[in-house]
């Protein structure tokens, strides 16, 4: 199935195509730049290093917005840029890695974070917690994310 993938018309295209590559590339980094910053900006007031004064709650809402966005962007033109080296990138154990990171880091968001921060009174050991694994997450998708690209 990611030979037939890597076959494709679009996957060609994609390969063929450096100006479409480094657009993609381009467009992957950005998307994971607004994901990473929504990301930090949670985790960081979660943990209580920043904006103590604000609810937390009132961080994790648009933060979370903005990390859809980041998701929606980084998810498309990975997925076009996976295409072309399917194969490939499927069989490296550290894309393996970050993809298992991802998911971990979307799961921790979405069914525990803001669930923590509804209820999240001041800094609590639970919302602290919650902020330093999420972080973590998301900073081994960034590092798993650079050692695919070195590596790969």
């Amino acid at each position: 199935m990611l030979e037939a993938l890597q076959r494709s018309w679009l996957a060609h295209t994609i390969n063929e195509s450096q100006v479409i590559t480094a657009s993609l590339s381009a467009l992957h980094v950005i998307g994971f730049t607004l994901v990473m910053s929504s990301a930090a900006v949670t985790g960081l007031r979660m943990i209580g290093v920043t904006l103590r004064e604000v609810p937390v709650l009132d961080v994790v809402r648009p933060a979370t917005r903005t990390l859809l966005i980041g998701l929606a962007v980084s998810a498309t033109t990975g997925a076009l840029l996976f295409l072309p080296r399917a194969a490939g990138a499927a069989a490296n154990p550290i894309f393996r890695v970050k993809l298992t990171l991802l998911l971990s880091a979307i799961l921790i968001h979405f069914a525990v974070t803001r669930r923590v921060a509804s209820r999240a009174i001041g800094n609590s050991g639970t919302a602290r917690a919650t902020g330093g694994v999420g972080l973590a997450l998301w900073v081994g998708v960034a590092l798993a994310g650079c050692a695919f690209i070195l590596w790969e």
